[in-house]
């Protein structure tokens, strides 16, 4: 993958509402090819929101989202097949009824990814990370690690430009799972992709990530390298769950 082809993202005064509370309001932040990075914050502080916003899944209430030149929203398909988005659908009973590859086989055709050579790596994959047991299984025979992991199948043979990842770490899976998501995220960024991920742990963010954003109720608090320390003045007055991200960042 060629780092050109690969669209730098742009908030520009970015937000979102919901039954008329703002979940994200006025964030401003450029995210460049070929970087991972870290989006950090409590529980409801709108990583998910961001996410979500970044694929294509919400419409901004105010603002925008820039790919490169173009505005990202839901009808703008050729862009939302620049991205993919992995969630936790646990909970979800529609979810657990459907089978995850016949789920991953639609993927693969929205994704107009039908190249030759698809079928092998999708099934390299699956005796890799260990699926081939439960691979005509429901989602709600899978444990939940199994069903991220088919996830991740589709995610690493179709290989969209941008990797959004909700909560990886807390996806339920085991340490060789971890590892090799690890890997190919740092393979992915190598190859001039971008990777976004969402994590209440900053030591994610220091061992992974080549920037950070912290969220606090739906604001953009603080952004730079995560081993760089945020000032003092900003966490000595932060709330308590802030507090606790920011004083996770900075050196080892």
């Amino acid at each position: 993958m060629e780092s050109s082809a690969v669209p730098t993202i742009q908030f520009q005064d970015t937000g979102r509402i919901f039954a008329g509370a703002w979940a994200l309001r006025h964030v401003n932040a450029t995210l460049l090819p070929g970087s991972v990075y870290a989006v950090l914050g409590a529980n409801g502080a709108g990583k998910s929101t961001l996410l979500r916003l970044m694929a294509g899944w919400l419409p901004a209430s105010e603002g925008r989202i820039c790919l490169g030149p173009s505005f990202m929203r839901p009808t703008a398909i050729h862009l939302r097949r620049k991205v993919m988005l992995l969630d936790d659908t646990s909970g979800d009973r529609k979810a657990e009824l459907s089978s995850p590859v016949d789920d991953l086989c639609q993927l693969v055709r929205d994704y107009h990814a039908e190249r030759a050579g698809i079928e092998d790596e999708i099934a390299n994959w699956f005796e890799r990370l260990r699926l081939v047991p439960v691979s005509r299984s429901k989602r709600g025979e899978m444990s939940k690690g199994q069903a991220y992991k088919i996830a991740m199948v589709g995610l690493f043979a179709i290989a969209p430009p941008i990797w959004l990842l909700d909560e990886p770490f807390s996806a339920g899976l085991d340490a060789e799972g971890l590892q090799i998501l690890e890997n190919q995220i740092r393979e992915h960024a190598e190859r001039g992709g971008t990777v976004i991920f969402s994590s209440q742990w900053p030591e994610h963010a220091r061992r992974l990530a080549d920037g950070a954003l912290v969220l606090h109720e739906g604001k953009l608090v603080w952004s730079g390298v995560p081993d760089e320390k945020p000032n003092d003045e900003l966490t000595d007055s932060a709330a308590p769950a802030l507090q606790a991200v920011l004083q996770g960042l900075g050196p080892s």
